[in-house]
């Protein structure tokens, strides 16, 4: 009943009537299923998680915990809030004809008006639900991730040189295990960069009485919690092709670089980082689809990634899918030195 009322028509927004009929249909049954479930697990396998999981899966959701926090807290989010601001100012320039007349500011200008005008800190603005984010899509990215790895390089690839003489490079490898581990991630991405983008906003437009929890009040209350996965879809093509290039073409550059040891990694990190940087267009369009229900847009039933795309390249030209390319690309080596290396 609970979760019927959260996704009622009246509540949610998006979601056809038949459609909704279909969820209220299956989700008691799922429902019911999953605490069946639960609870004779818990009555047969009273076990801590340690015991539960293989220690190396343990060990990856913890360490990926702390590096994604790490990394966001060092400077992930300062780089994240920089390029949000850079999409944004071109969202803003496009629906302002005046602004749009005149030479646009370059990424380094709107890094400059950021501390010049709102302070250094500005820079960490949404800490709290990026943190809450790390804790949660950092464990899940590196286990995920890892244990891909694993199963690919331990097996299938041993597999298919004695069945079909055929070996899988650890750059395929590499591509495959990112792409799931970014996917696995998205699951816990898709409301705290929504939220992230949203406090973004707010202090881009000089509102200053705004909080995380405050943004995620509005957002329940005018569209219920499916609008906390706006722009969802730009969020998991953005981490599958993020870290599948992160980690494919970190494992494609490693062996060619001729320098050893830290410097070799921290270089081979960089490069594969920055290569990364091609899906930008994936990333501009999260924030132009996740911008609309920040600032209350009269659109109800949001635009597909396709759509969303197609509309940046009609209005502003296939350069605009590129908006924010350099500090993307800055975030992309920061992360990848983290998470990859």
């Amino acid at each position: 009943r609970f979760f019927s009322i959260l996704l009622s028509p009246s509540v949610s927004i998006g979601i056809t009537e038949r459609t909704m009929k279909h969820i209220n249909a299956i989700l008691p049954l799922a429902l019911l299923l999953l605490c069946r479930a639960a609870s004779g697990n818990a009555s047969h396998h009273r076990q801590p998680l340690a015991a539960v999981l293989p220690t190396s899966v343990v060990k990856n959701l913890a360490k990926g915990s702390f590096l994604k926090c790490a990394a966001d807290l060092t400077g992930g989010l300062p780089l994240e809030v920089w390029k949000s601001s850079v999409v944004l100012e071109s969202i803003e320039r496009r629906s302002n004809t005046k602004a749009s007349s005149s030479r646009p500011p370059s990424s380094f200008d709107i890094l400059q008006s950021i501390v010049r005008e709102r302070g250094f800190l500005s820079l960490w603005s949404g800490l709290t639900p990026r943190m809450a984010e790390g804790l949660f899509s950092g464990s899940v990215l590196l286990a995920a991730k890892e244990q891909i790895h694993t199963l690919l390089s331990d097996y299938a690839s041993p597999m298919l040189s004695k069945n079909a003489g055929l070996n899988l490079p650890p750059s395929i490898i590499g591509f495959l295990s990112g792409a799931g581990g970014g996917a696995a991630q998205a699951l816990v991405m898709g409301p705290t960069s929504l939220i992230v983008t949203a406090c973004v906003a707010a202090s881009n437009s000089g509102d200053e009485d705004v909080s995380a929890l405050k943004v995620v009040q509005r957002i329940i209350k005018e569209r219920g919690v499916i609008g906390l996965y706006r722009g969802a879809p730009a969020v998991a093509a953005r981490q599958a092709t993020n870290w599948a290039s992160r980690q494919g073409f970190t494992e494609f550059v490693r062996p060619r670089i001729p320098i050893e040891g830290i410097a070799g990694e921290l270089l081979a990190g960089c490069v594969g980082g920055a290569l990364s940087a091609w899906n930008t267009p994936f990333e501009v369009a999260r924030i132009e689809s996740q911008s609309q229900i920040v600032d209350g847009g009269v659109e109800k039933e949001g635009k597909s990634l396709v759509t969303t795309m197609c509309d940046i390249v009609n209005e502003r030209g296939v350069g605009g899918l590129y908006v924010g390319l350099i500090p993307r690309a800055c975030q992309a080596c920061y992360q990848t030195l983290f998470l990859v290396c």
